[in-house]
């Protein structure tokens, strides 16, 4: 038989107490963990800024630190639950998520909400990574690619409907109540993971220095590496701007929160729909092509930002939609053959 249909009829491992549909429900609820915590509190910032009394860099580090502990808490928490189980790595990293959301809406200032931030990402990396894992320890074949189109479903709306979320809640509470929000949303997720039974069946039997050795492995290959980087250097450009969004739409526009989140969706829109547009493009036209044209587009971008963006929100907002982002970037690097087939699961790892 085939490995492709062994791959099919592979057997799907039931689950008791929460059933297919609780269980779907579950990873789309952990994946979107990031834009749910990232997007939800981006137009409480400027008012941050005022309560907390410090400059605007050090609450836009609440923002970059959970970048970066994120995307080291995504390498260090897959290979545990590779080892020990899903189960026990996902309790544990929600456990962590929920303390940290209530430390950070008990913060009384800037560096305790950085360092809560911190620990918040930590917690929610490992509910990514084992979300992302039990996609594939659970279904199999077509049924698999189901399940990971409303996952990506659900990692696409999020970025736009997060901002409009929080924007609607800041009359009725502060930005404390949206990290109570946060812990909510993680309490949800543990009731969800304490009624999952274990969905790996073969645990790994090396040592986690072998397993976290092959990512080095991984980062030997120069094709990777120099994709590597310049995938990163689009990326920044990216988190910049989520970073700064609300304040140049709030303090330089003078717009509500309300009005920033609808702009920010709009953005957020063609931010998403880059894979989509690459997916249809890809059929015509060679890969390389495409991303030459990417890098094209978005410099002319830049400059239609720099010459016409100060003319107000809609401007703004018109250049910018017009970038193509790192998403579109992402599916064709993702694409390219540059790294052997045994060293793949790594490779994608360490772009997410």
């Amino acid at each position: 038989m085939k490995p492709e249909l062994q791959e099919e009829n592979k057997p799907q491992i039931c689950q008791k107490y929460l059933g297919e549909k609780g269980t779907i429900g579950l990873i789309v609820l952990l994946s979107a963990f990031v834009p749910l915590s990232t997007d939800l509190y981006l137009p409480a910032l400027p008012g941050m800024v005022d309560y907390l009394g410090v400059p605007v860099m050090l609450v836009n580090l609440t923002l970059i630190l959970f970048f970066i502990v994120f995307s080291a808490g995504m390498l260090f928490w897959g290979p545990l639950s590779d080892k020990y189980g899903r189960r026990p790595i996902l309790l544990t990293g929600i456990v962590i998520y929920i303390a940290a959301s209530a430390g950070c809406a008990f913060s009384w200032d800037i560096w305790h909400l950085i360092f809560f931030r911190a620990l918040q990402a930590a917690g929610g990396s490992a509910a990514s990574a084992v979300a992302t894992a039990m996609v594939k320890d659970l279904y199999a074949g077509r049924k698999q690619e189901s399940v990971l189109a409303i996952v990506q479903s659900m990692v696409v709306i999020s970025p736009a409907v997060a901002p409009v979320l929080g924007a609607f809640m800041l009359p009725y509470t502060s930005w404390q109540g949206l990290f109570w929000m946060l812990g909510l949303i993680g309490i949800v997720s543990l009731t969800g993971g304490v009624l999952l039974e274990e969905p790996l069946t073969s645990r790994y039997t090396g040592t986690i220095v072998r397993s976290f050795g092959r990512l080095g492995t991984v980062l030997k290959n120069p094709g990777f590496t120099s994709l590597l980087i310049v995938f990163s250097l689009v990326s920044t450009a990216s988190l910049a701007f989520i970073t700064d969004s609300s304040y140049i739409f709030v303090n330089q526009f003078g717009l509500s929160e309300q009005w920033y989140s609808f702009y920010f969706a709009v953005i957020a829109v063609g931010m998403i729909s880059g894979p989509f547009l690459y997916l249809r493009l890809s059929r015509y036209i060679r890969r390389n092509t495409i991303i030459v044209s990417c890098f094209a587009i978005m410099a002319v971008s830049g400059v239609m930002i720099c010459l016409f963006g100060d003319l107000g929100p809609v401007a703004f907002t018109l250049a910018l939609f017009s970038c193509v982002n790192d998403r579109e970037l992402r599916q064709a690097f993702g694409n390219i053959p540059y790294a052997p087939a045994a060293e793949r699961g790594h490779r994608f790892g360490i772009f997410s």
